[in-house]
């Protein structure tokens, strides 16, 4: 792995440690009992501050092996150069171009599916800092006004907003870099081309 994705991952793995590592301090914090506790598996499954751990630890650890496999595989998963960027993203989801039906609603496979899921599930550790803030600040007494009427709403309208600014930066970042790639690519290919034809050119005059 060239060294600037070593220090891309290197950042996004200091930054899943900070966030579960935030996540677990504040929850202690504001519920040590976890009786407060909105983690969907601790609601549903009870799993206890030792199951709470083992999941972070999982949840963090498929969050850094998916942002790996995206860095090495994303490049794989760009379209041929000069498509317009709604077709980029068609083509970077799924490997082709699909109805818009099948953008919202369609599965990828594959290679896609890798690139997509593991760009998403660590970009959705941004929510799990924001909900460490969020225990901090409740710890505090500062709540914000949309959890007095629904707990769920408001954690809804926090997935949304962080699900939103990951797919944003996925497919923007993306695109730009596939249109940095391409543009350089074809620049060198006609670099290449003009240095043929000029050392074409010079055997050519050189023969007469």
């Amino acid at each position: 792995m060239p060294i600037l994705l070593r220090r891309k991952m290197l950042f996004v793995l200091a930054m899943i440690v900070l966030a579960n590592g935030a996540d677990l301090f504040s929850t202690y914090l504001a519920s040590p009992d976890l009786a407060d506790e909105w983690n969907v598996l601790q609601r549903n499954f009870h799993l206890g501050w030792a199951g709470l751990v083992v999941a972070k630890t999982i949840g963090g650890l498929l969050a850094a092996w998916g942002y790996a496999y995206y860095l090495n595989q994303r490049d794989k998963c760009y379209p041929a150069p000069g498509v317009s960027p709604s077709e980029f993203r068609r083509h970077f989801s799924f490997g082709r171009q699909v109805s818009k039906q099948e953008m919202w609603s369609g599965i990828p496979f594959g290679r896609h599916l890798g690139v997509n899921l593991g760009y998403f599930w660590t970009g959705m550790q941004g929510l799990v800092l924001w909900v460490a803030l969020d225990n901090m600040l409740l710890r505090e007494g500062i709540v914000f006004p949309l959890r007095y009427w629904s707990e769920m709403a408001y954690h809804l309208l926090q997935s949304g907003i962080v699900a939103v600014v990951v797919l944003w930066r996925f497919y923007g970042g993306n695109y730009q870099r596939y249109r940095c790639l391409t543009s350089s690519a074809y620049s060198k290919a006609i670099s290449c081309q003009s240095q043929s034809k000029e050392t074409a050119e010079f055997f050519s005059n050189s023969a007469v």
